[in-house]
């Protein structure tokens, strides 16, 4: 008898702007803007809670928390029809930010992952999803 298929994994952006219930919670920045910021990963994966959120108060949730949500691919500014132009860019336009791959709880449904492999992850722990006073270097490669 043959199994039925499993449905594919939900691809996740490891960057949602709006980080609302669904999401999941995989890391949070720590440092300052003077000294770099630096995202701190979690064992594993939280979902987004109204009380997750609100623990980032005064600042936003996004200027805390790195979160993933599924992937919008065509209803998303950085889908270039095949791949994330996001991905792409964090991965040719930053320098490294770790020499090992680090501990992440989303990587096996990661788009960034998935797309750029390790040169994305490389560099994931440098990318703030909304910074207060980006650089110039920031604005350009979040496009």
């Amino acid at each position: 008898m043959t199994q039925p298929s499993k449905p594919a994994p939900t691809i996740l952006c490891p960057s949602a702007t709006e980080i609302r219930p669904g999401a999941r919670v995989f890391g949070v920045l720590t440092g300052s803007a003077a000294d770099g910021f630096h995202v701190g990963y979690l064992t594993e994966a939280l979902p987004a809670t109204p009380e997750l959120l609100a623990a980032a108060a005064p600042a936003k949730p996004t200027e805390v928390y790195r979160a993933a949500v599924p992937c919008a691919e065509g209803r998303c500014r950085h889908w270039d029809g095949a791949n994330c132009s996001l991905a792409a860019r964090v991965a040719s336009m930053l320098d490294p930010a770790v020499s090992a791959l680090p501990r992440c709880a989303i990587r096996p449904v990661c788009r960034w992952f998935r797309q750029e492999g390790r040169e994305a992850c490389l560099r994931c722990p440098q990318v703030a999803t909304q910074l207060r006073n980006p650089s110039e270097l920031q604005i350009e490669v979040a496009g």
